[in-house]
């Protein structure tokens, strides 16, 4: 019974006497070895094969049975042979048990051993992954050094520039008397928007100065009840602009210690945020009070839409924002530097839900400095720096002139005072301009009287922009109002998707106001010109659907009337023969019976010639089984008429764009029925659309290019050398006021140079905010199926255009994928434009380009695009997905970097399958969420 006992057990387990003789060893034990029991039973247990290792183990184990003899547990991991027969090692923890007998003495010993080779190996993996996470950690804290580095060091270097620009501008607009209201309008937006951008470069340098701890604390005894009320009295302009109630409560005299310009930026930001958020009409406070354990409490009270919850955990985050549609949006800093700032102070701030609605900002600071720190006696220096009371003044005032007549008008949508009362001052010598500040107030402006162009923001509060567009374009009956976007936004997916169906033209900020003129011009003028060819079409529409009608109609009561008939036939030849509309009659296989002369000269054929020709022979290659079921559909009575855009292939070569409506004619006698096709030649203008894509495409690769510089280029090129033209511009305006005879006209060309170059410098900090903030996955449910046939018919045109035939490859069953639909559509794009722009450099005909989507148990969802082109070459992999890297002449190499970061963003890969014989298959996943 024991000997079963012993062999059933798996781990290491024995008996041996007090001399360490062994007695007995279980199954597992002896076949980890290569031993049988008859080879250890009755010799020392440290003479077996377990222990031939090394000499040290032998000893080591007979010095245990030594030990266990005197009645100690002894204990050791030891390397033993133990698996393979005894040709491979395992770790073990071994143990020796002394058994006593009645008499108390040691009578055996009892040997365990537990197998820990994969427990040692898994704490080594463990060990190794610390290691690695550590120095992880170290490489990022070492690169956000860096970053918090040149970012202190650019908004540093932006500070002098603009206080050039502030002080000319500052200058001209007190000695400059003999400006006009335009010009004077145009210097205050420059210092109004040049001071904005100093107070954010003030906040980029502050935020830089307390994460490289270098922000003193500079402790003044003052009486804060006062300078609140002081602060509240700097917004007392724009709270009575807007009809606000604004109020400071709290003990007359209330002495703290404090950093004067920290605690007033506390301040200034709380009310400026209340602001912000307040509706007109409604009530802001500002309450300071005594507290317990010698602390005084700030409260900012408000009555606007108040914090969600989701929010309030982080709303003090940097760069974090509230809801697009609860107000104007700002840089997220300003909330994020209160915070900073009361910590500095040693103390709290929380928000929290105000009764009847809005939010409360409680700041809570101790009363007195820490012990050991200075505190000077408060000093007569003025509270306000002049920064904080313009930054809360209201705009400059324009004379709005009213409609003239005659003058196509352009609808302006923004949500930038500042920037739409420049939009303005650019349009109104040409045009008549109304001007609307979001998306709600434009759509009902627009409904009730249409204007000729509109342009509008996308960001705006409320009511935003592209909200706005598809409102517009969803409305019936409203007319073909061409759009010009007008965004910060550089977002290529969005720039497509909306230039492809909602909008005719997007232009990026900063932008000139001459480019805009022009482009403006272009789509008033496209606009009017399709208003009276729309009307012309219209007409002749009319007419050729009057005329069939009445011909077909002449000819099923030709019995009864011939004369009717007669008459019909001749209003028919004669518009048969004239317009402009190209007419053909078929039969079943769509064998021409007969074409007026407008077809015969789209088709470049004779008279006799055209007969017989097959419309669907000479109909497009990748259309004609399309065309022919359509045929055969009309026939078949499936369906009565359709309409579709084709393309024909002349007889001297080359394609012939149309329009085409074809319908079923019945039988009326012997000839059976016929099909009768207008065509409408548009080669025209579908060259035009694609030279405005081309264009379009240029100016998006532009747009690329300047954007990719970001903190490098930018800086040197884009800020210092406009910077400099202001400076040299200003001071050749001061020269031309301080003659004798002041040059007026000169002042003024000299302005305007200045306007232009101060605006280049705007786009700065925006870039410097894109660059530290973290982009963010939208995940949402998306049909794959939907999402490619959605690409693939934004691209028809191009792949058209390239002879490229798309093959689609993904299973019926494919489940609905968890991600962000505009970064992977964005990356599948990329691919399959990469993959064009690849074959279409390699002769050869026609070429195809394979997508394919499957799932995959381990990776999730696999994407593949292959092409047929020339395929990467081999010098060129290793470096294929590093950023500005490119295979092409004009690339600018952040294509396939961007759709890397994009899936590894999602948790998946993207790489470039070498395996393939021919062409480029790139491959990447989207793991299940």
């Amino acid at each position: 019974m024991a000997r079963i006992i012993l062999d059933s057990m798996y781990q290491f387990l024995g008996l041996l006497d007090v001399d360490g003789t062994v007695l007995e060893i279980n199954r597992a034990a002896l076949d980890g070895a290569g031993l049988c029991l008859e080879q250890v039973v009755g010799r020392p247990f440290w003479h077996a094969r377990w222990w031939e290792v090394s000499e040290e183990v032998r000893v080591r184990v007979r010095e245990m049975i030594a030990e266990a003899r005197e009645g100690r547990f002894v204990r050791c991991d030891f390397e033993v042979y133990g698996e393979q027969h005894g040709e491979k090692t395992i770790s073990i923890d071994f143990s020796l048990t002394p058994i006593m007998n009645d008499a108390g003495e040691v009578a055996f010993l009892l040997p365990e051993g537990r197998n820990i080779t994969e427990k040692i190996a898994i704490s080594a993996e463990l060990t190794r992954k610390n290691g690695e996470l550590q120095n992880a950690l170290e490489r990022l804290k070492q690169i956000d050094g860096f970053k918090t580095k040149f970012f202190a060091n650019v908004s540093h270097e932006l500070r002098t520039p603009l206080a050039l620009i502030l002080g000319p501008v500052d200058q001209l607009l007190k000695e400059g008397m003999a400006l006009g209201e335009r010009e004077r309008f145009r210097l205050k937006t420059i210092k109004h928007n040049a001071q904005s951008l100093l107070q954010q470069v003030n906040d980029l340098l502050d935020l830089a100065r307390i994460d490289a701890d270098r922000m003193p604390m500079a402790y003044v005894c003052a009486n804060i009840t006062a300078m609140a009320r002081d602060i509240a009295a700097s917004f007392a302009e724009i709270a009575e602009e807007r009809s606000i109630t604004l109020r400071v409560r709290g003990e007359s005299e209330l002495y703290a210690d404090v950093d004067r310009v920290k605690f007033v930026r506390v301040l200034v930001n709380l009310l400026a945020n209340a602001f912000k958020f307040t509706p007109p009409g409604g009530r802001i406070s500002c309450t300071l009070e005594r507290i317990q354990d010698a602390r005084f409490l700030v409260s900012v009270q408000d009555t606007g839409p108040g914090v969600a919850d989701p929010m309030k955990p982080q709303i003090f985050d940097r760069f974090t924002q509230a809801e697009a549609g609860q107000g104007t949006m700002g840089s997220g800093l300003g909330l994020n530097i209160v915070k900073e700032f009361v910590e500095l102070h040693g103390g709290t701030v929380v928000v929290v839900d105000a009764p009847g609605g809005g939010a409360i900002f409680q700041v809570e600071i101790p009363i007195r400095a820490p012990n050991g720190a200075f505190v000077r006696e408060s000093g007569e220096e003025p509270l306000l720096h002049a920064d904080y009371r313009h930054g809360t003044a209201s705009m400059p005032d324009m004379h709005l002139p009213a409609n003239r007549a005659g003058r196509p008008r352009v609808l302006v949508v923004e949500d930038n005072p500042d920037l739409r009362l420049f939009l303005f001052d650019v349009l109104i010598d040409e045009y008549n301009v109304s001007l609307e500040e979001d998306g709600a107030a434009a759509l009902a402006s627009a409904l009730a009287d249409p204007p000729d162009l509109i342009i509008t923001d996308l960001m705006m509060p409320r009511f935003d922009g592209e909200r706005f567009i598809r409102a517009l374009r969803g409305t019936p009956d409203f007319p073909r109002v061409p759009i010009l976007v007008l965004s910060a936004r550089a977002d290529d997916v969005l720039r497509e998707s909306l230039l492809e169906a909602l909008v005719q033209d997007y232009v990026t900020k900063p932008f000139s106001p001459q480019e805009l003129r022009a482009r403006v011009r272009n789509l008033v003028a496209v606009k009017c010109t399709v208003d009276i060819l729309q009307k012309e079409l219209n007409t002749q529409a009319s007419d050729i659907c009057e005329l069939t009608n009445g011909l077909v109609d002449s000819r099923k009561t030709l019995q009864k009337s011939l004369l009717a008939l007669q008459v019909s036939e001749r209003r028919w030849l004669g518009l048969y023969e004239n317009t402009a509309v190209g007419i053909a009659l078929a039969d079943r296989d769509g064998r021409i019976l007969s074409a007026n002369p407008a077809l015969q000269e789209m088709l470049g054929y004779s008279r006799s010639e055209i007969l017989g020709v097959n419309l669907i022979e000479i109909t497009e290659e990748s259309q004609r089984s399309r065309t022919e079921m359509n045929v055969q559909g009309l026939f078949d009575g499936v369906r009565p008429s359709y309409q579709i855009q084709k393309r024909y292939e002349k007889k001297c070569g080359g394609f012939l764009w149309a329009n085409v409506c074809a319908s079923r004619i019945p039988a009326v006698d012997q000839e059976g029925p016929m099909l009768a096709v207008i065509v409408e030649d548009i080669t025209a203008r579908k060259e035009g659309e694609q030279s405005l894509a081309a264009t379009r495409s240029e100016l998006a690769r532009v747009s690329r290019f300047t954007t990719m510089g970001e903190l490098v280029a930018s800086i040197a090129h884009e800020v210092n050398q406009p910077l400099s033209a202001v400076i040299t511009n200003s001071d050749a305006a001061l020269r031309w006021l301080s003659l004798a005879e002041p040059n007026h006209d000169e002042v003024v060309a000299a302005l305007h140079r200045v306007n232009r170059d101060a605006t280049l410098a705007a786009g700065v900090i925006t870039r410097i905010r894109k660059f530290l903030r973290a982009g963010e996955i939208k995940r949402e449910r998306i049909v794959v199926a939907r999402l490619l046939n959605e690409l693939l018919l934004m691209l028809q045109t191009v792949l058209l255009d390239a002879g490229v035939e798309v093959d689609v490859s993904l299973p019926a069953d494919l489940p609905e994928l968890q991600a962000d639909a505009v970064q992977l559509q964005q990356v599948i794009l990329n691919l399959i434009v990469n993959a064009v722009d690849a074959m279409r450099e390699q002769p050869g005909g026609a070429h195809r380009l394979l997508v394919e989507v499957k799932e995959d148990a381990a990776s999730g969802m696999l994407f593949a695009v292959h092409d047929d082109g020339p395929g990467v070459p081999a010098g060129a992999r290793d470096k294929l997905f590093d950023a500005f890297f490119s295979t092409k002449q004009d690339g600018l190499g952040m294509g396939l970097a961007i759709s890397r970061t994009i899936v590894e963003n999602h948790g998946g890969r993207l790489w470039l399958d070498a395996a393939v014989p021919s062409g480029a298959r790139f491959v990447f996943n989207i793991p299940a969420a």
